[in-house]
Order: structure tokens, then sequence, then C-alpha cells
């Protein structure tokens, strides 16, 4: 049940970070809109990988994109996305 809830969760956030991804590039926020794409690879990676081993790497890979995602929305508040 928590495996699932966690493949769910990571396969969620890919989702929502494609779609940030998007309206970045719409606004022309490049960079941003690149690292936001990156960090819903690395959740679908995590959502993928997380059935077959240990789920401390998965969870490390989504506190990593999470990251990423948060820095990319800071850089575009202070104009360097």
């Amino acid at each position: 049940m928590l495996t699932a809830l966690l493949v769910t969760s990571c396969l969620v956030m890919g989702v929502l970070f494609l779609v940030i991804a998007s309206f970045l590039q719409a606004q022309g926020f490049r960079r941003a809109a690149a690292a936001n794409r990156a960090a819903a690879l690395c959740c679908v990676v995590s959502g993928l990988v997380l059935p077959a081993g240990q789920p401390a790497v998965p969870f490390a890979v989504l506190v990593t994109a999470t990251v990423l995602g948060a820095t990319s929305m800071h850089a575009v508040r202070i104009g360097r996305g």
C-alpha cells in the first residue's frame, strides 16, 4: 500500500513539474523550464524504480527534484530564469 502511494505521488509530481515547465516556457523562462523538466524526469524515474528496489533512493531523488523545482521558481522570482 505504501509503495503504491509513493509511486502515485512520484507520477503526480512529475506531471505537475511538466505543467509548471510548460507555463514557464510560455512565459519565456527557458532555464527555469528546463530545471522543472529535469525535476519531472527525476520524479518519473523514481516512480518507475521504486517498485523494483529500496525506497530510500527514489525518496532521495524526489527530495532532489523538489529542491530543483523550488530553486527554479526562486530563479524566476529574482529574474534569472
